[in-house]
C-alpha cells in the first residue's frame, strides 16, 4: 500500500514538472533603483535586522554576580553617559552587564581600551547581541533615488 501511494505521489509531481516545462517563459526583472555602493551595506544591515532583532556579533561584559551589583553597576554606568548602551542579562545564576553591540572582535578590542579604566575586569564576549545602528551622512543617500534616466 506505502509503495502504491509512494508510486502516485511520484507520478503526480512528475506531471506538474512536466506541466511547467512546457510554458518556456522566462521573467526577468529590472532594477530601476540607482542605489550608491556605499548604502549597500546598511541596506544589508536593515534587511538583516528585519529577520531577527539578535545577530552573532561581540560585546563587552563589564559585570558578573547578584542583581544589587548590577544595578550598581548600571547606576555608574548611567552616570558615565552611557545609558542606552548598558543592558541587564540574565543567565542563571548571575545577573550580567554588557555594553555594545559590535560586528567583529577588532572594533569590540578597541571599544574595551575605555572600559578598562572603569572596569578592570572587563571583557569581550561573543554572543547575541542587538542589531548596532548605523549612522550616515546626509550625502550618502540621494535624494531621488529613481533612475529617471533612458
Amino acid at each position: 500500500m506505502k509503495n502504491v501511494v509512494f508510486l502516485l505521489t511520484l507520478a503526480f509531481c512528475g506531471s506538474l514538472a512536466a506541466a511547467n516545462l512546457k510554458t518556456n517563459e522566462v521573467v526577468m526583472h529590472t532594477d530601476t533603483l540607482n542605489t550608491p555602493m556605499n548604502l549597500d551595506s546598511a541596506y544589508a544591515h536593515y534587511t538583516e535586522q528585519v529577520k531577527s532583532p539578535l545577530f552573532d556579533g561581540y560585546t563587552i561584559q563589564l559585570f558578573s554576580g547578584n542583581r544589587n551589583g548590577a544595578n550598581s553597576v548600571r547606576a555608574n554606568i548611567i552616570s558615565l553617559g552611557a545609558e542606552e548602551d548598558a543592558r541587564i542579562v540574565y543567565r542563571e545564576p548571575n545577573f550580567k552587564i554588557h555594553v555594545g553591540s559590535y560586528p567583529d572582535v577588532s572594533t569590540a578590542e578597541r571599544a574595551l581600551v575605555s572600559w578598562k579604566s572603569y572596569f578592570p575586569d572587563a571583557f569581550v564576549l561573543k554572543t547575541l547581541v542587538p542589531w548596532y545602528p548605523i549612522t550616515l551622512d546626509k550625502n550618502s543617500a540621494p535624494s531621488n533615488t529613481v533612475n529617471n534616466e533612458p
